[in-house]
């Protein structure tokens, strides 16, 4: 016979009962009062639910009419599931959970399956969703990018007529081979963003005034289209959204409800992490530019020989003395491997 003590709660009332629970090896379950013995029921084993273990957390014995009773003593209830073959694949966990081997493999497997997530799992998640997406929300996105823009950095162009239309029919024969991307080429002057060229969800993109100015002839403004047509074939701006999302709730998931001083961890992995994909992004509308620019026998030098030029902008200084670190440089991050391949 297997005995423990527990409370019993009849299911009705939040009144509890001190008790003792005598299991017999028949598989009768008597439940008595621990201080007289006066017996409150009797069910047989196969009636009742036991809560699997947890650490050494109470077990529950729940019985058909509503009533529990809850004990600690989980060592008796081990040998009672044991006894009348009533064990269960959780009864694992408490065996990992208990063994500190168990639980450092249990952290590293952990620590890897969270680095694939981030290094492969999101990446591949966010390229699917970005592909499937509407163009109805590819141009809400850019409706909504632009308008921030133009109220907070951009301004409306100060480029002439004249030059606008020259450049808009020198980069056609671009825009027309890719018809199925509407895209479609604005100017803004860039202010804090200077020399700059970036491109939305939907197809547009813009070039600031200021990269119109530091370009020594229109192929190298050309050069840096074809980028940004890489980036808009590629979908790069919707899946840095839905990749940031992902990884945010992937977050929330982890740490649960997220409030006060901790918003400001929860953001800096995102941010770490985004400026990772960003550097892949930049990799695969390289790649996309440099076939580009081969199909319509553009020079790849023209695209290294402007970035060279905004390299030594952004190493020098602007009127006030400051130094101009926000740039083209500052969105597209270039190293001497990338340029290399132009040159």
């Amino acid at each position: 016979m297997i005995v423990f003590y527990g409370k019993y709660y009849d299911g009705k009332t939040a009144e509890q009962t001190d008790v003792v629970c005598n299991v017999y090896d028949s598989g009768t379950v008597h439940v008595e009062k621990a201080d007289d013995h006066s017996r409150i029921m009797t069910r047989q084993l196969s009636d009742i639910d036991i809560s699997n273990r947890l650490a050494d957390t109470p077990r529950y014995l729940k019985f058909p009419n509503g009533a529990k009773l809850e004990t600690l003593d989980n060592d008796s209830v081990d040998l009672l599931l044991e006894q009348f073959g009533r064990t269960s694949w959780l009864d694992k966990v408490h065996l990992l959970e208990s063994r500190f081997k168990y639980v450092l493999v249990g952290l590293v497997f952990l620590l890897v399956f969270l680095w694939g997530s981030v290094q492969y799992g999101i990446p591949w998640a966010a390229r699917a969703i970005a592909t499937m997406l509407p163009p109805s929300i590819l141009d809400v996105a850019s409706r909504q990018t632009l308008s921030i823009l133009d109220r907070s950095v951009l301004s409306s162009t100060e480029l002439d007529a004249g030059t606008r239309e020259r450049l808009e029919m020198h980069f056609q024969p671009l825009i027309t081979s890719h018809t199925d991307y509407d895209l479609n080429i604005i100017f803004r002057k860039g202010g804090s963003l200077g020399a700059n060229a970036f491109a939305l969800p939907d197809g547009t993109i813009i070039f600031t005034d200021e990269m119109v100015a530091l370009a020594e002839q229109d192929q190298e403004l050309s050069a840096v289209l074809a980028h940004e047509i890489g980036h808009v074939v590629r979908r790069h701006g919707m899946r840095s959204i839905v990749q940031d999302s992902l990884l945010g709730f992937a977050i929330l998931a982890i740490t649960g409800d997220i409030t006060g001083s901790s918003e400001l961890f929860v953001g800096l992995p995102v941010l770490l992490t985004e400026m990772a994909y960003s550097r892949e992004f930049e990799r695969e509308a390289d790649r996309y530019a440099l076939t580009c620019m081969q199909d319509h026998a553009i020079d790849l030098k023209h695209f290294a020989n402007l970035m060279r030029r905004v390299e030594k902008q952004a190493g020098g200084h602007k009127d006030d003395g400051t130094k101009n670190w926000i740039n083209y440089l500052s969105t597209h991050p270039m190293t001497e491997e990338r340029l290399k391949a132009f040159e």
